[in-house]
């Protein structure tokens, strides 16, 4: 098209050029000039439009068309694979919680009298009577640092565990006694979590009833357990 219409420019320049030249001299060929020139015009003005029209179309076919969005019947949508996703379980747990419950204890700490010939009269824990084979839960997070059987120094507490932690900066170990023998999956050097289940409530050592025999050591002195879990907000 570009080189029609330069083709079609420059006829036209020349024929003017011509045209001047000879006005003033042949008016007949002055008018002959004149027809041509209109001529000319005439069919470049059918040409252009043609040329114009077909490098449009050209143009057209070569952008690639828009996308258009796709729908699916009812059908397709309840057949599709849903996008799987990963549950997420949060485990939040208390700092320091009771071993089996914040529950009244069947006998307290300190001085009473005996329950039995081989009971003790100065208890140096708290004891929970509940049902044969309870779950017996750490108290906090540490470390199982015994592991105790009815035989030896201890014999009289039977199957018992105790658990080092430390609190606010001091030394404290959990001792949770009577369990069922083998009911403790922990060895010493194991790492226990709050709420970790380290036994289950028996009748092994010195008893008579299936009950847990707890006690707190602070910096290696027992103390009584209930108002130093109350004082830790333990949770029941």
């Amino acid at each position: 098209m570009a080189a029609t219409k330069i083709a079609h420019t420059l006829m036209l320049q020349s024929l003017f050029a011509s045209a001047v030249r000879t006005a003033h001299l042949d008016p007949y060929r002055f008018r002959h000039i004149v027809l041509s020139a209109a001529a000319l015009l005439v069919a470049a003005a059918v040409v252009l439009p043609t040329s114009v029209a077909a490098i449009a179309s050209t143009t057209e076919d070569e952008i690639p068309p828009a996308p258009t969005s796709q729908s699916f019947a009812p059908s397709q949508l309840a057949t599709m694979p849903l996008f799987e996703r990963e549950e997420i379980t949060m485990d939040v747990r208390p700092p320091i919680m009771y071993p089996v419950g914040d529950y009244a204890v069947s006998s307290g700490f300190g001085y009473r009298a005996a329950a039995c010939d081989a009971c003790s009269t100065n208890h140096r824990g708290v004891d929970w009577t509940l049902g044969y084979g309870t779950e017996i839960k750490a108290m906090a997070d540490g470390v199982v640092s015994e592991v105790g059987t009815p035989g030896g120094i201890a014999g009289t507490l039977g199957h018992w565990t105790a658990i080092d932690h430390v609190i606010d900066g001091q030394r404290i170990t959990s001792v949770y006694a009577h369990m069922i023998a083998g009911s403790n999956p922990h060895r010493v050097g194991d790492e226990v979590r709050v709420g970790d289940i380290i036994g289950q409530i028996g009748t092994s050592g010195v008893t008579t009833a299936p009950h847990l025999h707890f006690e707190i050591h602070r910096d290696g002195i027992q103390v009584n357990p209930l108002p130093w879990l109350r004082a830790q907000g333990a949770a029941g």
